[in-house]
């Protein structure tokens, strides 16, 4: 395989794999993904291997955006002030909200972003380093019962990685 190809697994890749991994993603399942940089567009494009319904990137620069959905990555693109991200999510969804949230920005309130738009019994994978301790509002957030997994990148799985970069499943080239 050519470096180029490999180029994002040992980072970029490995951190949307793992984050898609762990955000226990069914067929069908609707996908937010707050934050579209470059982890963020990895982390979309992983968890298109677990057959989601849809995609929904939120970000605030619409050319990260346009990425996203140019690459087939985000089904849905959204800018927070300019778009009402909630009602989005509930009206896409039933009013159910997300069953999947990944927060990959670290942005001043893309945490609580997150678990507002996420239904209740929702995985919320926190991939984002923020700059400031986050505060759980727990009565906020009750009967939301949610499931909240966090970490930093993990390499452990570069030959899945590599697998399906190989198998042409996976492609950053893009970027």
């Amino acid at each position: 395989m050519p470096d180029e190809k490999a180029l994002f697994t040992g980072d970029l890749l490995s951190t949307g794999y793992w984050a898609a991994r762990i955000g226990e993603i069914l067929p069908g399942d609707t996908v937010a993904v707050i934050g579209a940089g470059p982890t963020g567009l990895c982390t979309m494009m992983c968890a298109r291997l677990y057959g989601p319904g849809r995609i929904i990137a939120i970000d605030t620069d619409e050319y990260r955006l346009n990425v996203a959905r140019e690459q087939g990555l985000a089904d849905v693109t959204l800018i927070p002030g300019q778009d009402d991200i909630g009602a989005y999510i509930r009206n896409a969804t039933s009013g159910r909200g997300a069953d999947v949230v990944f927060e990959v920005a670290g942005g001043a309130d893309t945490f609580q972003l997150a678990w507002q738009t996420a239904r209740p019994n929702a995985v919320v994978v926190v991939v984002a380093m923020y700059e400031q301790d986050q505060i759980l509002p727990l009565p906020s957030m009750y009967g939301k019962n949610l499931t909240f997994k966090t970490g930093g990148v993990d390499g452990c799985y570069c030959q899945e990685i590599m697998d399906l970069i190989s198998a042409g499943k996976l492609d950053a080239g893009f970027m």
